[in-house]
């Protein structure tokens, strides 16, 4: 993951390093564990770091939480997405219980945890199958958003070869 994070700021040599780190958070393959670790190798200031990440990260939340249901079930419609959607599905069910149990702090709680599989895409399309209001599941994403990148400005700064 470290070359991949390595290759990703290479590409965005001569930018300055606050859009580097958005632009590598907004990436699904990446998010704000990504940005957090690039953030290492660029010596920014995890304040900065955490903002900058989160600023990337959040662009697509409000359209994935918006839209999510309803792009899911146009695709599933489509018999080429039908068998991909029913994954992403199964995924949000298997990790949908957590927030339908714990609602707000669920969401938060998902979203922090530096696990595979958890993050705001996920966490945005999961509140966007609840009963959660846009402003308190908005609320949710953001406070989970900016743990993950607290958490993960801990981890890389301690443990940077992880």
């Amino acid at each position: 993951m470290n070359e991949l994070i390595k290759q990703a700021i290479a590409r965005c040599s001569g930018l300055p390093d606050v859009l580097t780190l958005m632009l590598i958070s907004v990436m699904p393959m990446f998010g704000i564990r990504g940005g957090m670790a690039a953030s290492y190798f660029l010596q920014t200031p995890i304040v900065t770091a955490v903002l900058s990440c989160i600023a990337g990260n959040f662009i697509p939340v409000p359209f994935i939480f918006l839209f999510g249901r309803k792009l899911k079930d146009w695709l599933k419609e489509k018999h080429i997405f039908h068998n991909a959607i029913s994954r992403l599905e199964q995924k949000a069910g298997e990790n949908g219980g957590l927030i339908e149990k714990y609602g707000f702090w669920g969401i938060i709680l998902f979203i922090a945890l530096p696990l595979p599989g958890t993050g705001s895409y996920m966490g945005a399309f999961i509140a966007s199958l609840s009963r959660l209001t846009v402003k308190k599941a908005m609320t949710a994403i953001v406070c989970g958003m900016l743990l993950s990148g607290i958490i993960m400005g801990v981890i890389v700064r301690i443990l940077p070869t992880v």
